[in-house]
């Protein structure tokens, strides 16, 4: 799914002229989640992530370089190189490049084979019991195991229990098929200390599968933004962090909030293009907006709305028709003034003032579950008492407690960085266990 890893300290940042290094980069993280996070683990991740990308390099992996996500975010994210530009799913030639690496170096690679126990022995892992595709139980002895399943983002269960939250209902992050939570649960029951699992939040717009790419572009720029009380919720120029405004939402009645464009704003944008473009909705041109809207009328789209008056858009929506036509009355206030309710940059004031109007639903969304697992700066898995179980680790979503509730999306590239680093960092240690070392 993913694009590339976090990088802080490469020689594309040098050659960039960028200024990003560890210690400005740790600063940012820990002010950030308010030292509710491991900063023993932050910094060890920070200060791989460099020599990471290097060694990446040298199994044949290239990057296009080292850029920003939305333009507050620090240039941090490395993007695989393809043959097909910058896109989703790049970092598929990274994982190829690692497949390759691993069969060369004579890894014995088990698809569909499903882990279920983690075995131990007075204590120490023994090794792992799993099923193949014909039912037929497997045991692999072995004396270290790192656990790096990827979280439960397809688990609605283990979400509902650990989260409360309904996927589908008002949650709408990525389900990755097979992505079921075994590997927590395999801890858990080892003994591990159970840390919150989360959601890696990331604001989703509902309804734009089908719809070309204008249409979600135009409703994601920093215009109104209510709730079904029709009432402002924050200032939008924030949007451009979807963690933000997913967290802005998820604190909203039924976890909704709406985005609010009128004829003038969309015929701006077609003119001029958008205001903000982000690394993966980067196309300023929005020509196919009402070509898209003239799809979701056709398609009987449930959560893109247009209307001729204020209070018919609203009561498509679900939005309280008075509520929002006093907040459209004020908003356009501030558009000759200043916005003296939450402060935006004039130069996104634009009023709400011709018809048709349009209105998109935004809910929270994401990327799957993070963390569950606690583990120390050199991914040993610990129990509640802070000990070591000795020959586990933890690797990746599973182990990823480092956000607290919001996702840092000011570095980019941090989901899959930390899977990369604690990848290598968990390896190292498995490895010097293994051979009889202290870890």
């Amino acid at each position: 799914m993913g694009m590339g890893p976090l990088g802080i300290g490469t020689r594309y940042q040098r050659q960039q002229m960028i200024d990003i290094t560890v210690e400005k980069a740790f600063n940012m993280f820990m002010e950030y989640t308010h030292y509710n996070v491991d900063a023993r683990l932050v910094k060890q991740y920070f200060s791989l992530s460099g020599d990471t990308i290097e060694w990446l390099e040298d199994l044949g992996v290239e990057f296009e370089g080292a850029f920003r996500y939305f333009p507050r975010s620090e240039a941090t994210w490395h993007i695989v190189k393809t043959d097909q530009g910058i896109g989703p799913r790049a970092a598929s030639f990274m994982v190829k490049a690692l497949y390759e690496k691993a069969q060369e170096l004579g890894v014995t690679i088990l698809l569909q084979t499903t882990a279920k126990k983690i075995i131990m022995e007075n204590g120490k892992v023994a090794g792992v019991s799993a099923v193949d595709k014909d039912g037929n139980e497997i045991i692999i002895k072995c004396n270290a195991a790192i656990i790096c399943n990827g979280g439960g983002g397809s688990n609605k269960k283990l979400i509902k229990d650990e989260t409360g939250l309904d996927h589908g209902e008002n949650l709408f992050s990525f389900a990755i098929p097979g992505l079921e939570g075994d590997g927590l649960r395999m801890a858990w029951e080892a003994g591990a200390d159970k840390l919150p699992v989360r959601i890696e939040m990331a604001a989703s717009l509902e309804g734009m599968d089908e719809l070309p790419p204008g249409v979600s572009m135009v409703f994601n720029q920093p215009n109104l933004l209510v709730n079904k009380f029709g009432k402002r919720i924050m200032n939008e120029d924030q949007m451009q962090n979807a963690t933000f405004l997913s967290n802005a939402a998820a604190h909203q009645k039924d976890k909704v909030v709406f985005s609010i464009v009128d004829s003038s704003i969309v015929k701006y944008y077609i003119r001029n293009g958008v205001d903000h473009v982000s690394l993966v909705r980067n196309n300023p041109d929005v020509t196919d907006f009402n070509d898209g809207i003239k799809t979701a009328k056709e398609n009987e789209n449930k959560y893109i709305f247009s209307a001729d008056s204020i209070a018919e858009l609203a009561g498509k929506a679900g939005i309280d028709p008075a509520g929002l036509e006093e907040t459209v009355d004020q908003y356009n206030d501030f558009c000759d003034t200043r916005d003296e309710e939450f402060f935006k940059d004039q130069r996104y004031m634009r009023p709400i003032a011709k018809a048709p109007y349009y209105c998109a639903r935004i809910r929270p969304g994401g990327y799957g579950t993070v963390g569950g697992i606690r583990i120390n700066e050199n991914c040993e898995v610990l129990n509640r008492d802070f000990d070591k179980i000795e020959g586990l680790y933890a690797a990746g979503a599973d182990a990823c407690n480092i956000y607290d509730d919001s996702y840092m999306f000011l570095l980019p590239g941090n989901s899959m960085g930390f899977a990369v680093n604690t990848g290598r960092l968990a390896a190292m240690s498995a490895v010097e266990y293994a051979e009889g070392g202290e870890k």
